[in-house]
């Protein structure tokens, strides 16, 4: 249950300073310029239709690329504390190549896995 240790921690973390700053880019050209909004009047129930939709994808990306985002401070966080690639459930090891694919995996694909089956939700209701 050793954490991981160097070269591959470095290109790890770079790999993650890239994905940050392309997320932070990404979220600076999903928000819209102040007033903006506001300055586009609905004419008719479509357009506010089409407004409110468009309102409701941004806010997903939004809260898509926040989450990303702090998973990657969550994956700096245990860097820091030397856990970075320690599963959190099992304890064991996580494999080069899952960290390599997912830097910010705190999970092996195993607990990964049973962590989904058992927090799934059921879309067919």
């Amino acid at each position: 249950m050793e954490s991981l240790k160097n070269p591959g921690l470095g290109a790890l973390e770079t790999q993650m300073d890239t994905e940050e700053k392309r997320i932070q880019a990404a979220v600076a050209t999903t928000e819209p310029p102040l007033g903006e909004l506001a300055a586009s009047e609905p004419h008719d129930d479509a357009d506010l239709a089409n407004e409110e939709t468009a309102e409701r994808l941004q806010d997903a990306m939004l809260d898509h690329y926040r989450q990303q985002l702090a998973d990657i401070e969550a994956a700096r966080d245990r860097i820091r504390r030397g856990e970075y690639g320690i599963c959190i459930d099992c304890r064991q090891s996580i494999p080069f190549a899952r960290l390599k694919a997912y830097p910010t995996a705190k999970r092996c694909a195993a607990c990964q896995h049973r962590h989904e089956q058992l927090f799934a939700i059921d879309h067919a209701r």
